[in-house]
């Protein structure tokens, strides 16, 4: 964590035109296709830790809703992470979190932000799991997730839904551990190195501080981190509290967020210079 930080969590905590950005509601279906539907009752989860009275179900948050270019959303525009949980009953600590984050597109356009957020405990991890795969259709997103539990996988296998995920971002994990055995698969496994290597995990944090600390400049030309562009005030609570070790659900869904933003942009680097590879789905 850092000052500058602290200074901004404290600005979007007593800046009513700020943290009233948010829209609470529900995705539902209308007609084959997911509508959001606000509702101010909902209970948007903002205390880190969660207090251990405080209900857990959570609730979709929007910041922005998704973008149409030319009547549809451009592919990877968005993507979503997603540090899941599987137990129907979990500590009371531990709560799914769901992110959607929104890539560049042009420079007259919002990018780099994170546009949406679910961070929850519902009755059922299904229900859990259901909003997130509306997430990923409302905003025609993919999901790079923790995949230490099987449950997300088995949930969006269930509903056909598998070309929601992402694959194992292999082109970076090949980066921060040179002879990985690991199997492709769907998700990522967020590992710690040992014997003085670098796991995923912690090449993931210095991914991180890094995009937190990079400069930019808004559209009238102010130079301010990108952490100034979050909007989400448990998540910026988590990120100051980072530690390595505490239970911090969010933050490890933006690190997803931000490796597979990685990951693109390295497909995309090679792509450019005539590299042979696959991309998307495996057959």
């Amino acid at each position: 964590s850092s000052p500058e930080m602290l200074e901004w969590l404290g600005e979007l905590e007593t800046t009513p035109s700020l943290y009233n950005q948010i829209e609470k509601g529900e995705l539902v279906w209308k007609d084959d296709k997911l509508e959001f539907r606000p509702n101010n009752d909902l209970h948007y989860i903002t205390s880190f830790p969660l207090k251990a009275d405080e209900d857990a179900t959570g609730c979709i948050a929007i910041w922005e809703r998704p973008e149409f270019i030319n009547g549809e959303i451009p592919s990877a525009l968005f993507i979503a992470s997603c540090d899941p949980y599987d137990m129907d009953k979990s500590s009371v600590n531990s709560l799914g979190s769901f992110f959607i984050y929104k890539r560049f597109y042009s420079h007259e356009r919002t990018h780099d932000i994170i546009v949406a957020e679910y961070t929850g405990r519902p009755k059922t991890a299904d229900e859990f799991y259901e909003n997130c795969r509306r997430l990923c259709i409302y905003y025609n997103a993919r999901c790079l997730y923790e995949n230490q539990l099987k449950g997300l996988k088995n949930y969006f296998l269930s509903k056909n839904a598998l070309q929601y995920l992402w694959e194992q971002p292999d082109h970076m994990i090949k980066d921060i551990i040179k002879d990985s055995k690991v199997q492709r698969g769907y998700g990522v496994h967020m590992t710690r190195g040992s014997g003085g290597a670098s796991g995923i995990k912690d090449m993931c944090e210095l991914y991180t501080r890094d995009w937190l600390y990079t400069e930019r400049a808004d559209i009238n030309g102010e130079v301010k981190f990108n952490f100034h562009y979050i909007k989400s005030i448990p998540l910026l609570k988590e990120l100051i509290a980072y530690d390595g070790e505490t239970n911090t659900d969010r933050a490890i869904a933006l690190m997803l967020a931000i490796l597979q933003t990685k990951e693109l942009h390295k497909i995309h680097a090679q792509l450019m210079t005539g590299s042979s590879m696959s991309y998307g789905n495996d057959p």
